[in-house]
């Protein structure tokens, strides 16, 4: 045999088989912490998700609730700054001697101010005699004037009528208050035969919004200057008492339609504040820019409106607007309206401490939100409550306003 190729042989190791090693499985200690952890932690995103939603619920609640209060504050100032006296001047004249003919010869004393329209605001429960003494059913303000809205009764283009639906710039006259109570009258017919829905009571601006055709401010009975005297004023504030009554009906027609109809619900109160621009300074002292009304009331009718210190000329304000309004609107959420529905006591006490605010101009930011070391009346009283709300505010400046001092 050939050395050469000669191999030992090498020693072999025997393969053993491979031996899984043992695992320890959970004990039933384990298991029960490991469920308990796990329920803790469902209870938790349980109770994290009821949050959510509830919140989500409320807010989209909120939005929706204060989206038609902003629509309707919109429209409420969008149509004030429209307001007009279209004022003229006239000539006051005295007695001076009868002719042979046995005329009356007169002499001219002064120009005067003059108009057949009229602006008002303040209080609800003084300006509508129907309101008065119903705090709680009418609170905040209201204001009626007159301007070229063109709001005109739709006619066919054959009919009797002369076809005033293209006139977009006739004058009419438009008011708005906040009011107290149900949807009876504007209710569908068939939800009173339903004893399971019952009348929705709510705070709701109002409207009052008369055609130009039905601008009672020119009838016979209701104009304000005197035919017979040019310098007096007759029936103040008698062409807008029909507010309350010519409510909306479930039943009106186009030739039977109401003039007052709502244009948001949960409205708690409306301000509104005639202004001047600056403080002015006088002989007699500043003049502030409230002080054309510090009792909330301006009336162009008057030679001085309640509580008013500015003007020292012998008509005053008198034929004259403000040349700013400061309109506050206080709108409640949807679930704020329900609670003053449901809970008749919780309305009572918000309306009655509501009602004794907003009586004098220079208490307005303390009757309303205050500052941040103290909150204002209005606030406090809705905080309190747990009532959520939501203030509209802003400045309109009257382009039809003619102002000096």
């Amino acid at each position: 045999m050939n050395a050469g190729l000669f191999c030992p042989s090498l020693p072999v190791t025997p393969v053993r088989p491979y031996r899984l090693r043992g695992r320890s499985a959970f004990t039933l200690v384990e298991l029960m912490i490991s469920i308990t952890i796990l329920v803790i932690l469902m209870l938790v995103v349980t109770q994290v998700i009821g949050i959510v939603q509830r919140n989500w619920v409320r807010s989209n609640a909120r939005v929706s609730q204060f989206r038609e209060a902003r629509v309707a504050f919109d429209t409420l100032t969008r149509n004030i700054s429209q307001a007009t006296l279209n004022t003229y001047w006239e000539s006051a004249s005295d007695p001076f001697r009868t002719d042979a003919a046995g005329q009356q010869v007169t002499r001219a004393r002064a120009n005067v101010r003059q108009s057949e329209l009229q602006f008002v605001c303040g209080p609800t429960t003084r300006l509508l005699t129907s309101a008065s003494g119903s705090k709680e059913n009418y609170p905040g303000h209201a204001v009626f004037f007159q301007a070229p809205l063109g709001v005109t009764r739709l006619v066919a283009a054959t009919g009797s009528q002369a076809n005033t639906e293209n006139m977009v710039n006739l004058l009419c006259g438009r008011g708005y208050f906040v009011e107290w109570g149900d949807d009876q009258p504007y209710r569908p017919p068939f939800l009173n035969q339903l004893t399971s829905v019952p009348p929705r009571f709510r705070l709701r601006l109002m409207e009052y919004s008369p055609t130009s055709e039905m601008n009672r401010i020119y009838s016979d009975g209701f104009r304000l200057i005197d035919p017979n005297d040019r310098t007096k004023i007759v029936n103040s504030r008698r062409w807008f008492q029909e507010a309350l009554t010519a409510t909306v009906q479930s039943s009106e027609t186009v030739d039977s339609r109401a003039f007052t109809r709502p244009i948001a619900e949960n409205i708690l109160t409306l301000v509104i504040s005639p202004r001047i621009e600056t403080t002015v300074a006088s002989s007699s002292g500043n003049i502030e820019p409230f002080s054309i009304a510090r009792e909330y009331e301006f009336d162009s009718t008057l030679v001085t409106s309640p509580g008013s210190s500015a003007g020292s000329s012998p008509q005053g304000t008198q034929h004259q607007m403000p040349p700013l309004l400061l309109v506050t609107m206080v709108a409640l959420d949807q679930r704020g309206g329900e609670s003053l529905s449901s809970n008749n006591d919780l309305r009572q006490k918000v309306l009655a401490e509501t009602s004794t605010l907003f009586t004098n101009a220079a208490d307005y930011a303390a009757d309303l939100e205050g500052t941040a070391e103290e909150p204002g009346k209005l606030k406090k009283i809705l905080l309190e409550n747990k009532l959520d709300y939501r203030v509209f505010t802003t400045t309109i400046a009257l382009k039809q306003a003619r102002w000096s001092f």
